[in-house]
């Protein structure tokens, strides 16, 4: 078909142009965004999480874990109460970490010091943000780092990245999250602050091996925080 020359160079703006609006959007780098991501974390004073199990249980002090809502002070205090079940009866009990004591408040109970190994095998949600063993450190050590999407998280925009970690890097971050395969997990990671907003991981670390899945959010980043031992019973 002929083709007046006038419009070559109409054709060639709009192609120009076209270029240059795709060229407007680089490609995120899924391995950076973890790196940006662990400096971010590493970087905080406080910040609120909540967790939900969404597939398959994980059993504790007899209870069965649900979920839980805690506000951290790093390196090491945090304030968490936790949806547990116990048959088919649903509690919600706060374990309170405070200058290296762990304390165990049940329902119509007074707080009770958790020690030894009573006190080791209650969740420490403070450990997930740990620089040395938590996401800090964990997070860009995955494999496999993948650019999945950009989407909201919280009314945030967040880059999606999925990752795959090792069983040992998981147990490092969450004790009670055993496994003895990879877990695959995608993180939202902000793209202007790097701060995570959310985490899933998937994978076999539920009772006896079983698949399971966990879903963390995160807010409240450098919020101000109020955790403080219990006042002693008189």
């Amino acid at each position: 078909m002929f083709v007046p020359l006038t419009r070559g160079p109409v054709a060639v703006a709009v192609l120009t142009l076209l270029a240059g609006c795709s060229s407007s959007q680089p490609a995120v780098d899924p391995t950076q965004t973890l790196r940006q991501a662990s400096i971010a974390m590493a970087k905080l004073n406080t910040v609120s999480a909540t967790l939900k199990f969404t597939k398959g249980a994980i059993t504790f002090q007899g209870f069965t874990l649900v979920g839980a809502k805690t506000s951290v002070r790093l390196p090491a205090d945090s304030d968490t109460v936790y949806t547990v079940k116990q048959g088919d009866i649903s509690i919600s009990l706060e374990v309170l970490i405070a200058g290296g004591h762990i304390y165990l408040h049940l329902p119509f109970s007074t707080y009770q010091e958790m020690t030894g190994t009573q006190g080791a095998s209650i969740p420490d949600l403070a450990k997930l943000f740990d620089p040395t063993n938590g996401l800090p450190a964990v997070i860009p050590a995955g494999r496999n780092a993948r650019f999945i999407a950009t989407e909201q998280v919280s009314g945030t925009d967040a880059q999606k990245i999925g990752v795959t970690y090792s069983a040992d890097q998981v147990k490092g971050m969450f004790a009670q999250l055993t496994s003895t395969v990879d877990v695959n997990a995608q993180v939202w990671v902000g793209a202007s602050d790097h701060l995570i907003r959310k985490a899933i991981l998937d994978g076999a670390f539920g009772d006896g091996g079983k698949d399971a899945a966990v879903e963390v959010d995160m807010s409240g980043f450098n919020a101000a925080v109020n955790i403080a031992p219990p006042t002693p019973s008189p």
